[in-house]
């Protein structure tokens, strides 16, 4: 395709060139990502994707559909056949219609002959790696990486991220045989910058992993230099593997300038905060089929999630945990009006919360807490024109960002969190959403 040549403002003096090299579903610029200034300064900049459910509150099948259609490109890839459904899913996420129908299409609609292990990378990218997973119907297991330490559990793999603001990665699996039957490694990420943190991945993989000889890499974004690209095929040679990278757009860029972050952004509540009321849900009979069996060295003594993935998930695992997300859903319809509805994530624990909302109709939009400290600002154009801060629901003490909910009129907002540490630092972050929102504000703990 012809080379498409950009220049956007970010900030007043800093802005951003980029060159798109591959696009082969056309997608505009702004169909996958607008641009902000990171506070942060290993790099001061972020690629905000309105596609993900990040930062930005989107239709929850938004990202859903952009895991499946990353699913089919690794597909296509791996075969040669382009699936029926491609086309389908690429207009769906330019138009936003027959979401559902779209969705319902693609889940659990490619089969493997081989086992093949899918890891997500976090935090962004849990949910995204666990909706490529969501398209495939055998031989499947997903995992996701963590930021977390749990201190009494051996991580399967730890490896580093040299740019991010929390550079380490672990994975934690209660069951390392059968995560050791891969014969194909799939990593999900939302954006690829250098590629430096797929090669310590990958490096680590390969003694835990040595007779895989195939690995692929998905992301929304790939943005490696022709230097960069050629790294990777002299660690093809060197490690006799494969390394495919597939991407929904793949580019290169570079940034002017200085960026001048001079206003007053929000800091952590810490003000005690009024009682807070946990809705309470009805999740099955056989409650340990929803929870993870590790309790050891976990906060407060609260297990995780299996629907998560976090432990390692199989494809029989997912649909099973599908149908219980789908009754939850059920009973949160009740507590819907007429307005717009957002469902709140929080950091790593996205997929659920997103899932959720999309069985909960029209109307409703996803988003998640996160680490990432965005610069917000009032600025004509910018992206962050609103920010809440305040403590983790369920990692206390670490810092978390809530962007633009002030300015969407939502009449009700569900809080979805996975286990809670301390009510009161809970209350404290609903707290600090009813001081930008109106909305009625329902917390749904998945732990009782």
């Amino acid at each position: 395709m012809q080379q498409q040549m950009s220049k956007l403002s970010i900030l007043p003096d800093y802005s951003i060139d980029i060159e798109i090299t591959s696009n082969p579903h056309h997608f505009e610029l702004t169909d996958l990502f607008k641009m902000a200034a990171r506070i942060n300064k290993k790099r001061q900049f972020l690629f905000v994707s309105t596609v993900l459910g990040k930062h930005l509150a989107v239709r929850p099948q938004v990202p859903l559909l952009t895991g499946a259609l990353l699913a089919l490109m690794y597909y296509k890839n791996l075969t040669g056949e382009k699936a029926m459904t491609s086309d389908a899913v690429v207009k769906a996420l330019k138009d936003e219609n027959r979401f559902d129908e779209v969705q319902n299409s693609v889940e659990g609609s490619i089969e493997l002959a081989q086992v093949t292990l899918f890891i997500g990378f976090a935090e962004t990218a849990t949910a995204l790696g666990h909706s490529v997973f969501n398209a495939f119907h055998s031989n499947a297991m997903y995992i996701h990486t963590t930021r977390e330490v749990l201190s009494d559990l051996e991580p399967f793999v730890t490896f580093e991220e040299e740019h991010s603001h929390a550079t380490s990665h672990r994975i934690y699996t209660e069951d390392p045989k059968a995560l050791l039957q891969a014969k194909r490694i799939v990593l999900i990420d939302d954006e690829i910058t250098t590629g430096n943190t797929v090669i310590n991945i990958i490096q680590t993989l390969r003694k835990k992993f040595p007779l895989v000889r195939q690995y692929a890499v998905l992301s929304i974004l790939d943005w490696r230099s022709e230097q960069q690209q050629m790294l990777f095929k002299n660690l093809e040679e060197q490690w006799d593997i494969s390394i495919e990278f597939i991407a929904i757009m793949c580019g290169h860029f570079s940034c002017s300038g200085t960026p001048s972050l001079t206003s007053i952004q929000p800091s952590v509540q810490t003000q005690s905060a009024q009682d807070m009321t946990l809705w309470p849900i009805q999740v099955s009979a056989d409650r340990k089929t929803f929870q993870s069996v590790a309790e050891n060295g976990l906060v407060n003594k609260q297990p995780y999630l299996v629907a998560t993935g976090r432990f390692m998930l199989t494809s029989k695992q997912h649909v099973q945990q599908k149908e219980m997300l789908q009754a939850i859903a059920q009973q949160l319809k009740g507590l819907r009006t007429d307005g717009p509805a957002l469902v709140i994530g929080t950091g790593e624990f996205m997929y659920v919360p997103m899932q959720i909302a999309s069985y909960l109709g029209n109307d409703v939009y996803f988003q998640s807490t996160t680490r990432s400290p965005i610069y917000c600002t009032d600025d004509v154009g910018y992206v962050i024109t609103e920010k809440i801060a305040f403590e983790s629901p369920e990692n206390n003490g670490v810092q978390n960002y809530l962007y633009n909910v002030e300015s969407h009129s939502y009449t009700e907002l569900f809080v979805v969190v996975e286990r809670i540490a301390s009510k009161e630092v809970v209350a404290r972050m609903v707290k600090a959403i009813q001081e930008v929102s109106r909305a009625t504000i329902y917390v749904i703990c998945m732990h009782e």
